[in-house]
Parts: structure tokens; C-alpha cells; sequence
């Protein structure tokens, strides 16, 4: 069974505490970086772009924060107020619900500054409030933790701790589309790892673990939609080996496994999702000095559940990462990405549905204007593929946003998104379409 191989696997991994690292823990993107150990003042403003990096990571010593020196840490206060607008609040078809919504983003981030080693800290919060529609407001805190160990100039062993209460609102593909409220959900777990770097040879071997526990949600009617179904632990092992044949030209072959322990089912005859799957790739990466930097990989994956009425999910493994800086002041970055995800008993009405594959297409442009004015526009496409349900889901987004840094303690902003959704066969959900205006203002120190 399943179940004794995840204790097993448990027992294994059981010094590990954290999530993965692609957990978002914020509802919008952040204005900034995480910011960098302060350089001296006199260090040119002209730096070239490095590896992956656009022109918006782009160091500005004139107006980055200094943060406050505690030894051999810096540590970085900053808080962004949000002043939100949208047309649909609640992703219908008919009868859309609009409202403003204003979001405080309190938060501090600690860096060390030692000449080997690392050891990073941030700690904060998501509060949003809804002016009319309070029962969808939100308190989302966060902590997490990284840090490296340098075994040698070319091998480190890291690590990361993270925790979050966060939420899923309406209009996710994971949110039935009776419920009235968001869908609240704790994580918390962590990750460890080895690698080898600066070599031609390549090498990394990372485990994580996370743990998900999801609350009830009102419906429409009055009633309480269940999601204790989808409380789980995940567990994965990750190997990479690369082979650099000359400067910036690397091909690479990377595995991992994954075992997805669920403490039970939805009941009424429900199987339990849990499940194990493994995805095998090889891929090349090419970095042109700060002017392309390419990562692209393809293979197969496969998600196989423990109930044999549930089956597997299984496909082509697909990714890119892209970043091209077309001038020293426009970068062009482009995504694609897949994989599988599960799905609740409540939001497609079938016991039978394990989940789907999501996969993403995405596309952005970062110009700099001036050297504190930066511009965006980004365009995305969204393909969640049902299994054992009569239901794809479309989802396409615009949008588009400027940046003024004023100083290096306070710096505004705009974002608009637009959103459409369309969902067809016979298990088909909500197609909606919606528009969010956001205006920002952040302080720093």
C-alpha cells in the first residue's frame, strides 16, 4: 500500500520541515526584488545584466534601501499598500459582484552578510479587505527561512523552513464554484539539498516535504462544503547531473519522485487521491552572458493513484525558461510549464476525477524608461485538462504596469489584468470574464 511506503518515506525525510519553493505567498507581485547587501555608494550605476536576470533585478544602488546593520546582518523593514478595483470579484458569468479591495503588505527581511555561507529570514503578512463584500476579506501571515552551507568553494549543502496560511479565492480551478468565501489553507514543511557547482561536471540531489490542511467553506444555500479531503503530505526527491562542453552550453538529465499521502477521502464512497508519480527529463541550458539565457527541457511524467478506480495521469514534460535582454533596457522573458495537479470531490461533482494537468504559457516584456520609471506587459494562457471528466478549462490574461521608484525609501505603482475563462463539456464550470485596476505605494528602509 501507498500509505506504508509514504511512512516510509517519512522516516527518511523526517529531519525535513518545509514546503517547496514555488509556494507564492502574496496576492501580487512584488514591486521590488528581494533586496541585496548594500554596496558602497561610489559603485557605478551601469551594471550588466547577469545570468537570468532582466532589467528589472537590475541593481540600483540610488535607490535601494540601505536597511539597518545588525552585525553581520542587514535587515529590511517594508511595508506596500495596495488600493485595489474589480469588476467580478467572484469569477460568474451573470450577475458579477464588483468591489474595491485594499491590501497591506507589512513584512521585514533579514540577509546575512558573510564572506561564505548564507542565512536569510522574512516574516509578514497579506491583509486584504473587501469594502462591501467583507466576508471575503483575508489575513494571510508568512514566515520562512533559507540558508546555504559551503562545504567548499564548489559544493554546499542548503535548506529552507517555510510556513504560511494562505487562500484560494473564487474563480480558482481548486474552488467549487458554490462557495461564497475564499478557501483557507496552512502549509508549512521545508527542503534540504547538495550540489556541486563551477565545474564542467554538474551534480544536485534535493528533498522536500510539505504538509496542506485545508478549512471549510460556506456555500451558496447556507450550507458548508467540506475540505478536509484534500489535508495531505507531499513528499519528492530530485536528481540533476549536468555536463557543461563549453562556457555557457549545458545539457543536463534530471529525475524526481513524489509521494502524495492524503488522510483520507470525501466520503459517500470517495477513493482516497493518494498517489506516487515520477517525472524523467533532459534538457539543455545556455547562458550568453547576461544577453540570452535559455533553460529548456522535455520528458515524461506520470501520476499514479493508489485507487485503481482513479487510475494515472500521464503526459509530456515540458518546460522553458527564457530571458532575452534585447538592449540594456528591455528584457523579453518566456515560461512554459506542466504539470499535475488534484482536484476536490466538490468542484467537479465526480468521485472519480483525480485531477488535471495544468500547463502554462507565459510571455513579458520589462522596459526601463528611465532609471527609476520601469514598464511591463505580460500575456498568459492557462490549459487545465481534466482526467476522467468532460471539462477543459482556458484561461487568458493581459496586463500591463509601470513602476516610479522616487527614492530609495518610497516608490509607487499601477497594474491592470485582464481575465477571461472559458470551460466547456458537459462537467463544465463558471466561464467569466473580469478586469483589476491596482494602484500602488510601498515604503522601505
Amino acid at each position: 500500500m501507498i500509505s506504508g511506503r509514504v511512512r516510509a518515506a517519512g522516516a527518511i525525510l523526517g529531519f525535513v520541515l518545509g514546503v517547496f519553493p514555488a509556494m507564492a505567498l502574496a496576492q501580487t507581485e512584488p514591486m521590488l526584488p528581494v533586496p541585496l547587501v548594500p554596496v558602497e555608494q561610489n559603485v557605478p550605476t551601469d551594471f550588466p545584466l547577469e545570468q537570468g536576470r532582466t532589467v528589472v533585478d537590475r541593481p540600483r544602488p540610488e535607490v535601494s534601501p540601505l536597511g539597518i546593520q545588525a552585525g553581520q546582518f542587514f535587515i529590511y523593514p517594508h511595508a506596500e499598500l495596495d488600493e485595489a478595483y474589480s469588476d467580478n470579484i467572484f469569477a460568474t458569468n451573470l450577475h458579477a459582484k464588483n468591489d474595491f479591495i485594499t491590501v497591506l503588505t507589512p513584512g521585514a527581511d533579514v540577509r546575512s552578510n558573510f564572506g561564505t555561507n548564507a542565512l536569510n529570514l522574512s516574516a509578514g503578512a497579506v491583509i486584504t479587505q473587501y469594502l462591501s463584500h467583507s466576508a471575503l476579506s483575508t489575513r494571510d501571515p508568512y514566515l520562512r527561512a533559507d540558508g546555504r552551507l559551503d562545504i567548499d568553494n564548489i559544493h554546499d549543502l542548503h535548506g529552507a523552513l517555510n510556513f504560511a496560511r494562505t487562500h484560494e479565492d473564487p474563480g480558482s480551478p481548486d474552488v467549487t464554484g458554490a462557495a461564497v468565501q475564499p478557501v483557507h489553507v496552512t502549509t508549512y514543511g521545508g527542503a534540504a539539498g547538495f550540489e556541486q557547482t563551477k565545474l564542467r561536471f554538474l551534480y544536485s540531489a534535493d528533498v522536500s516535504a510539505q504538509r496542506s490542511e485545508y478549512e471549510s467553506v460556506p456555500g451558496t444555500g447556507g450550507v458548508t462544503i467540506p475540505q478536509s479531503d484534500r489535508d495531505d503530505w507531499a513528499y519528492e526527491l530530485a536528481l540533476r547531473g549536468g555536463y557543461e562542453f563549453q562556457p555557457g552550453y549545458q545539457v543536463f538529465l534530471r529525475g524526481a519522485v513524489n509521494l502524495r499521502d492524503y488522510d483520507h477521502g470525501a466520503g459517500n464512497g470517495s477513493p482516497i487521491r493518494s498517489s506516487y508519480g515520477y517525472r524523467a527529463d533532459a534538457g539543455v541550458r545556455i547562458d550568453l552572458t547576461g544577453t540570452i539565457f535559455v533553460e529548456a527541457f522535455a520528458g515524461w511524467f506520470d501520476q499514479i493513484y493508489e485507487s485503481a478506480l482513479l487510475g494515472s495521469i500521464s503526459g509530456p514534460d515540458i518546460g522553458v525558461n527564457l530571458v532575452w535582454n534585447a538592449t540594456e533596457l528591455t528584457s523579453v522573458s518566456f515560461k512554459v510549464e506542466r504539470n499535475v495537479q488534484d482536484v476536490p470531490t466538490s468542484v467537479v461533482g465526480a468521485a472519480l476525477v483525480p485531477g488535471y494537468t495544468h500547463s502554462t504559457v507565459a510571455a513579458r516584456v520589462d522596459h526601463e524608461l528611465l532609471r527609476n520609471l520601469l514598464l511591463n506587459g505580460q500575456a498568459t494562457f492557462v490549459n487545465d485538462d481534466f482526467q476522467g471528466a468532460n471539462r477543459t478549462d482556458n484561461d487568458y490574461l493581459l496586463g500591463a504596469g509601470v513602476k516610479y521608484l522616487v527614492n530609495r525609501y518610497f516608490y509607487l505603482g499601477a497594474d491592470y489584468t485582464f481575465e477571461h475563462r472559458d470551460s466547456s463539456g458537459t462537467q463544465a464550470t463558471n466561464q467569466f470574464t473580469r478586469n483589476i485596476f491596482m494602484l500602488r505605494a510601498s515604503t522601505q528602509f
